[in-house]
Parts: C-alpha cells; sequence; structure tokens
C-alpha cells in the first residue's frame, strides 16, 4: 500500500512468520494443559524510512 502514496511512507516491519510462530507454540501449550503466563513476547522488527520522514529542524 506504501507504494502508492506520495511521500512514501516509513514503516515498520514486523516479522510476520516469527510471529505466527510464537503463537502457535502457545497455543499448543495451552492445549497441552500447561499453564501459559500471560506476558510479552519481544520480536525485532525493522524500521524502513522512507519519504514521510525528514531530518529534525534546527
Amino acid at each position: 500500500m506504501t507504494q502508492y502514496c506520495d511521500p512514501p511512507l516509513t514503516t515498520v516491519a514486523q516479522p510476520r512468520f516469527q510471529i505466527g510462530q510464537q503463537a502457535m507454540l502457545l497455543l499448543l501449550e495451552q492445549l497441552h494443559g500447561q499453564n501459559v503466563a500471560s506476558g510479552s513476547r519481544l520480536l525485532d522488527s525493522e524500521l524502513i524510512v522512507r519519504g514521510s520522514t525528514a531530518a529534525p529542524k534546527r
């Protein structure tokens, strides 16, 4: 979608495969009767800087 914007938008690329993988592992643990504590999982993401981001004005 960002390819249709002018200026091109800065976005954050998220590791969709790893997000799905972590979700499935948690689901399988629950299905096997394990007590899965709520919490956070940290995965790397990437900032993709495009034309909508500029250096700060002085």
